[in-house]
């Protein structure tokens, strides 16, 4: 019995190879995969809470009244946590009572964080507010980011007292909180 010569596939030998040539590429592939995503996630948490505290800044010169973020899980009321992952809002706090004072002054709502990100403000610290000269009252505050899965250090956005946000990047440190 002989193979007809017009007739196209692949041999058992060479699917095998395939199989393997492709198991060694995924295995290579994957890990570096997962860290883009990992630090695309970081960069886009980067991006929604500087835009967040420029916004805030912003507004608050050119309104002329208190600005404040912080962190809200359902988008109306602030939070007494430094955990900003579920979520925060921007608010007019012209009455400095670091709550909005309806829901008419929730200016930006931002929702929670997604991919295993962990978002948390300096220890004390549950609200910033700008004043209307721009100025950040209080201390600096400190918004560090950290994966949860492997507990990494990501970086943070650091927030003086003049009001100017800058951003930090890690890579290979410890996550400073405890998760």
């Amino acid at each position: 019995m002989t193979m007809r010569q017009d007739a196209r596939g692949l041999t058992l030998l060479e699917l095998l190879v395939a199989i393997a040539v492709m198991g060694v590429l995924l295995g290579i592939g994957v890990p570096s995969f997962q860290s883009l995503q990992r630090r695309m996630r970081a960069d886009t948490t980067f991006h929604m809470i500087t835009s967040a505290l420029a916004t805030a800044r912003a507004t608050a010169v050119t309104r002329g009244v208190p600005v404040s973020l912080c962190p809200s899980a359902d988008g109306l009321r602030c939070d007494r946590h430094s955990a900003w992952e579920k979520g925060w809002i921007v608010f007019e706090d012209a009455d400095r009572a670091s709550q909005p004072a309806a829901d008419g002054a929730v200016m930006q709502r931002f929702g929670s964080l997604k991919g295993g990100v962990v978002l948390r403000s300096t220890a004390g610290r549950t609200l910033l507010r700008f004043q209307p000269s721009g100025m950040s009252a209080g201390s600096n505050i400190s918004l560090r980011l950290c994966s949860d899965r492997d507990s990494a250090y990501l970086g943070s956005v650091v927030v003086n007292n003049a009001g100017r946000a800058r951003t930090e990047r890690k890579q290979n440190e410890a996550c400073p909180f405890a998760l």
